[in-house]
């Protein structure tokens, strides 16, 4: 005789009653979150008088989170309250058909009235993450918007943010505790020697502090500048040295709630040339072309040196700070004697890195270089992290151009794992969701140990509907044009542009119309057609100008577009838009040729690569 099977029904009628729920901040919230999805699930026109027990068993020995259900119950369990929530927002995802894909919105899948569960076996089972740290990287100051964001993240699991001090000491405690419920560890760092040493304040009194170039003290710039570009510390200083400790000590006091900072130096070169500084550098000993510094000497063993004495002291001062470091540009790779202690992580920006190479392409002159970078700090780990610090908003600026790296990334996490890597953490905004979202989307699963071809089976199904099929298709087309830019492509508009046809996008931007007449309603199908637009006429004048048949007002005349246009929707951040397009018509107005952002040593690089690395035939 054949036993019937059981089943837990959830449904319209079905009313959630939680089991000895203790005191807990975070487990009220899974037991808030859990409660509002499956009653706007089934929103119906009855009161609900199915009850359903909810139990949460916190067991730390518990491997990952894990639900099961029993006739009349759902058992969550994890090994922190923090990982029931994070079983509450994967069984709505898996089970109540929700996908968490933009920030504020809980999209829901339309299907029958009820849902039956097994009640045999688990639902989800020993979900544990495959790297630790998972996040973003916050350039823009605290807002009402960092409460979408935070709520965004812990439905997909991310828990770091790192950010500018400057942005740090605007944030209000109501968004602190908001961020500590859901989990999420905020670290003040980012480039920040002009934060910890600002001009203001030593300038005068310490010009010594600065750093020394072609014999002269640098006027250091103010503090509060967006863009500090080779401007550094005379780091071996020893009273500058006990200042960065003084202060740094000074901020944890501050700020108690702060466990991880940065000791970052500003974006850009411009090291020390004193004497005790030059000592730690051969300036015949250049960078790379990979990393944006074969035109400046190697700064590791200087920075690293810095770096080592100011955790020393840190810890000699009892202070339990986490101490951050950057690996980037021309300091890139542990130098000899350079640790990573217990406290201390190394991010690891992959600047400018290859978008149509996986980070650990041995064929890729650019990626293939950082992930020898990457392999050789996890190799020096003692106790310490390696959290890779990426750009799937497209590397440089935030004008979106195309980047999809949906199936490359759960590829990359795989190769961090296996590699010794902790996590990763990118570049995002929100003005931009709707370009780069499936990036940020796919790459939250991929670091939690989800397969790939469910997470985006979801993805182009919440986003695209019956429609599913033909929204893959737009988006393999799309990845096939940046393809077409040549087997190695860094997406600054040059190197775009320069190697791929006006057709393409214009075939593009008709993929996109046709997909939105099926559904003229749907936002994010609005979306893809003005984004289609926007690289049509972004493509038209690189075309027109290096045909000589663009200039000034051409640019103008797109950048007056693109305020009308795209200043309310997700599809650019204006801000950065602008300022990028600025920085092109100062170049026309001077009679300078348009290559990039009109910094030499960057166009010189753009030069080099349309010569060799990035040829359409390397």
């Amino acid at each position: 005789m054949v036993k019937k099977a059981e089943y837990l029904v959830l449904s319209r009628r079905s009313r959630l009653e939680f089991v000895d729920l203790p005191d807990d901040e975070q487990l009220e919230l899974a037991a808030n979150e859990l409660d509002r999805l499956v009653m706007t699930r089934f929103a119906g026109k009855t009161d609900p008088d199915q009850p359903v027990d909810v139990i949460f068993e916190v067991k730390e020995e518990a491997k990952g989170f894990s639900v099961k259900a029993a006739k009349n119950a759902l058992t969550f369990i994890a090994p922190t309250a923090l990982e029931i929530i994070y079983a509450v927002y994967d069984f709505a995802e898996e089970y109540l058909g929700y996908t968490f894909f933009e920030p504020g919105v809980d999209t829901l899948e339309e299907f029958g009235g009820k849902v039956q569960l097994k009640t045999t076996g688990y639902l989800i089972r020993n979900r544990v993450p495959d790297l630790k740290v998972r996040g973003f990287v916050q350039e823009f100051p605290f807002s009402e918007d960092n409460y979408v964001i935070g709520d965004w993240m812990v439905k997909n699991k991310l828990n770091y943010v790192e950010t500018w001090m400057k942005f740090y000491d605007k944030i209000d405690q109501n968004l602190i505790d908001f961020y500590r419920v859901r989990g999420i560890t905020i670290e003040s760092g980012h480039h920040n020697f002009s934060y910890l040493i600002p001009a203001e304040k030593y300038a005068e009194s310490h010009p010594e502090f600065f750093a020394e170039r072609n014999g002269e003290r640098i006027k250091p710039s103010s503090s509060k500048s967006a863009l500090l570009l080779s401007e550094q510390l005379c780091t071996t200083n020893p009273a500058l040295r006990e200042e960065l400790v003084k202060n740094l000590i000074e901020y944890g006091k501050k700020h108690p709630e702060v466990t991880n900072v940065g000791l970052i130096p500003n974006d850009g070169f411009g090291w020390c040339e004193c004497p005790e500084c030059s000592k730690f550098y051969d300036k015949n000993r250049k960078g790379e072309l990979y990393s944006l510094a074969e035109h400046v000497y190697l700064a590791g063993e200087i920075y690293h040196d810095l770096i080592m004495y100011v955790c020393r002291r840190l810890k000699e001062e009892g202070c339990t700070l986490n101490v951050t470091l950057c690996a980037y540009v021309n300091y890139c790779y542990p130098t000899e004697n350079m640790f990573l202690e217990k406290g201390m992580t190394v991010e690891m920006a992959n600047y400018w890195r290859c978008i149509n190479h996986k980070i650990d392409d041995p064929e890729c002159p650019v990626n293939s270089r950082y992930a020898k970078d990457i392999e050789a700090w996890t190799k020096v780990k003692r106790g310490g992290n390696v959290v890779i610090y990426e750009y799937f908003m497209g590397v440089n600026f935030y004008i979106s151009l195309p980047m999809v790296h949906t199936d490359k990334i759960f590829d990359e996490v795989a190769f961090y794992k296996k590699t010794g890597v902790d996590g990763i953490i990118t570049q995002f905004h929100l003005p931009h969701w709707s370009v780069y979202g499936i990036n940020y989307y796919t790459m939250a699963n991929a670091m939690y140990g989800k397969k790939r071809p469910a997470v985006l089976k979801k993805l182009w199904q919440a986003l695209f509907n019956d429609d599913a099929a033909e929204g893959k298709r737009f988006y393999a087309k799309l990845d096939k044009l940046v393809h077409s830019a040549g087997k190695c492509h860094i997406p600054y508009p040059y190197s775009l542009f320069s190697r791929t046809e006006l057709k393409d996008y214009k075939a593009m931007k008709r993929c996109a119309e046709k997909l939105c007449a099926k559904m003229p309603k749907d936002e994010f199908r609005k979306d893809l057609v003005l984004w289609m637009e926007y690289l049509v006429r972004f493509k038209t004048f690189f075309d027109d100008y290096n045909a000589g048949k663009a200039g000034l007002k051409e640019i103008k005349a797109f950048q007056k577009w693109a305020q009308n246009k795209c200043s309310k929707r997700p599809v650019l951040r204006m801000s950065t838009f602008n300022c990028y397009t600025d920085a092109i018509i100062k170049q026309l107005e001077a009679g300078k040729k348009w290559l990039h952002f009109g910094l030499d040593w960057e166009d010189a690089y753009i030069v080099k690569h349309s010569q060799g690395i990035l040829s359409k035939d390397n």
